[in-house]
């Protein structure tokens, strides 16, 4: 009977006119819901499809599968339905990859105008590196598959990077993003292009943007499976790269799964990934065996010297040993990876459900941020077993705190949603994130400083400033799990000099209802300017809690003319 009133709904949806014409109608995708019992049998749907929606509380999961994977899961028992709305939204925005009727730019995804194709991401890069030399810098960091094979015949990976290099540039610590690795994810490429715009843009404007890019590097791969996201922009529901030379596949199923390709533990979890080089998890022959992952991983990591330690890459290796022993809690920089769309901010390990060594901090950072988003906390296992993947690997060889955001509502989510809801919130993570920079296995845990002020902003020498902020040590997610939240116990600002800088001297502020004892506390500081030089100065609020944990900092600009 169930399977019976798939088909009947399958039929219904495909005799909607206009919805044939969509590019992938011979084997059409629909949106699926399906209930589970048991943590085995959401594993291994999980396995068979990854990306997927779990709603733990009411044992669901949400789904693309084409009418034949529908098939097997209502063969396989399962309590399987076809959401016949969602599906319909979905076959009806197809229809626009090939309409060039609408009003959209030639170069534009076909129904999708808020989203890049590769060659306006790139595009995109060079002009913001032509207009600000001194903050952007375009780096080549290796071909794609397709590339590595025929020169010139796709494209080469490319890496984005910010920071203020009149202020130096290698010794600051690192934000390391990769957007887009599965291909028919257009939403992470697009909202890190945003990102790095918005800093760029906020520069000597945006007291946040402009601390950060004096402060610390940014290191975002805009496109990391170019070629794959090639077919995506077809309409295909591409995920892996374009590798042909491993099965005997269809046409629209080859191709390795990069973030199952990556050395850390590749191979290692049952149900993680697959051998099937027609599945949309196919791990590769190997580990690293694909020119993209390689690319990814050198840049990253660098590479092993004799003794396994990683050396050359962006983010330094701090681990002794890659799987017993916890990363020193000072490590300097983050990893991130951003994906569509289970809406969950994810942590390692994904190749085994025992809890990483840096576990707790990595969990409280995971809150942070997804009380920024509103999406699900959790170490990545918790929803599906996954091996070969960044997350691991970046956290597994160097140390790195590591995460991997699943954002937005659908692979191809559709510019509403994205620019009214995704984008903002996200945006919001990101620079949550980028101000932990400095500590992200500390600052987390300790109060984070909002609603900073000062006033006034333009000042004669010796005229005093007030400097107003909130600490808060509350803003958790308790979507999976509560974290201790404490009283604040001091807020400290710093004139000119970053809080951890060896030669900062703090200023003690007041809190305005005149004691500390609330877990948010505004607070207020009178701050003398006798002496100081015209131009403009930063002054950096950071709070601490009773457990002596000091917070995410923020900082604020004034001028002396």
């Amino acid at each position: 009977m169930r399977k019976a009133t798939a088909l009947l709904m399958m039929g219904m949806l495909l005799a909607v006119p206009g919805i044939l014409a969509a590019p992938v109608a011979d084997d059409p995708l629909v949106f699926v819901t399906l209930h589970y019992a048991t943590r085995a049998q959401l594993q291994s749907v999980a396995s068979r499809f990854q990306h997927v929606v779990v709603d733990e509380k009411r044992r669901t999961i949400g789904l693309e599968a084409t009418q034949d994977e529908l098939d097997e899961l209502l063969l396989d028992g399962f309590d399987a339905t076809v959401d016949g709305p969602a599906t319909l939204r979905m076959r009806q925005a197809q229809t626009h990859w090939s309409d060039r009727t609408t009003g959209i730019r030639p170069s534009a995804i076909g129904g999708y105008p808020c989203y890049r194709t590769v060659e306006e991401t790139y595009a995109t890069m060079d002009r913001l590196a032509q207009s600000k030399p001194a903050l952007a810098r375009v780096v080549d960091i290796g071909p794609s598959w397709t590339e590595s094979e025929a020169p010139g015949t796709g494209h080469r990976i490319r890496a984005l990077e910010l920071g203020n290099r009149t202020t130096g540039f290698e010794g600051k610590p690192a934000m390391v993003v990769f957007a887009s690795i599965h291909a028919r994810e257009y939403t992470p490429a697009e909202l890190l292009a945003r990102f790095a715009e918005g800093l760029l843009d906020g520069y000597g404007n945006d007291a946040e943007a402009t601390w950060l890019l004096d402060n610390f590097r940014f290191h975002l791969i805009l496109q990391s499976n170019p070629d794959g996201r090639i077919k995506a922009e077809s309409g295909l529901s591409w995920r892996k790269n374009v590798d042909d030379t491993n099965g005997n596949c269809s046409a629209t199923s080859y191709g390795v799964d990069l973030n199952r390709n990556f050395p850390f533990q590749w191979h290692q979890a049952r149900g993680g990934s697959t051998g099937d080089a027609c599945a949309g998890s196919y791990r590769g022959p190997s580990g690293l065996s694909e020119a993209e992952s390689q690319a990814l991983l050198r840049y990253v990591a660098g590479t092993p010297d004799g003794d396994g330690v990683y050396r050359g890459g962006v983010l330094p290796d701090r681990r002794d040993d890659a799987v017993g022993n916890p990363a020193p809690d000072d490590y300097r920089g983050l990893f991130l990876d951003l994906h569509s769309y289970s809406r969950t901010v994810m942590w390692p390990w994904s190749y085994t459900t025992s809890r990483s060594p840096n576990a707790n901090a990595l969990r409280t950072l995971g809150r942070r941020l997804a009380w920024y988003n509103g999406y699900t906390p959790k170490q990545w296992s918790r929803l599906y077993l996954g091996d070969g993947t960044d997350t691991d690997a970046m956290y597994g060889l160097l140390g790195v705190p590591s995460f991997t955001i699943e954002m937005g509502v659908a692979f191809f989510e559709d510019c509403t949603t994205f620019e009214g809801s995704t984008l903002p919130k996200n945006l919001q993570a990101l620079r949550f994130a980028a101000r932990n920079l400095w500590a992200p296995y500390r600052y987390p845990s300790g109060p984070t400083t909002t609603q900073l002020s000062v006033s006034p902003t333009q000042i004669t020498a010796g005229t005093p400033v007030t400097v107003n902020a909130t600490v808060n040590d509350k803003r958790f997610s308790n979507r999976n799990g509560t974290e201790a939240i404490q009283p604040v116990q001091s807020a400290t600002a710093f004139l000119d000099r970053t809080p951890w800088a060896n030669d900062a001297t703090g200023y003690a502020m007041s809190p305005r209802d005149g004691r500390f004892d609330e877990t948010a506390e505004p607070v207020a500081l009178r701050l003398s300017t006798e002496g100081l030089p015209p131009g403009r100065h930063v002054v950096f609020v950071q709070g601490t809690d009773t457990s002596g944990s000091a917070g995410t900092p923020q900082a604020v600009y004034f001028t002396v003319q």
